[in-house]
């Protein structure tokens, strides 16, 4: 169990409100991914056209890359189909 409070996406603010949990304005596909030896950075165009950089540590993005290929894969199966 974390020690910070769950996000809450329904009590988020928008991004430029202040502090606390915000939500992004919804972004464009393709993100780009910025790696370097200890952090990687992934860029976020938003509809509006600004770029927001979110840093992940390695161990972030390799969790990332699990859960969204898990994700993925759960979305290719019909409904009642056993995923392996």
């Amino acid at each position: 169990m974390p020690d910070s409070p769950l996000f809450r996406p329904d009590q988020a603010k928008d991004a430029l409100e202040g502090e606390g949990d915000f939500l992004l304005p919804i972004c464009m596909p393709k993100p780009d991914l910025l790696m370097g030896e200890a952090l990687a950075v992934v860029v976020l165009t938003t509809v509006e056209g600004q770029r927001v950089g979110v840093p992940l540590g390695m161990q972030g993005l390799s969790d990332l890359h699990e859960v969204t290929h898990e994700a993925l894969r759960l979305l290719q199966a019909k409904d009642g189909d056993i995923v392996q």
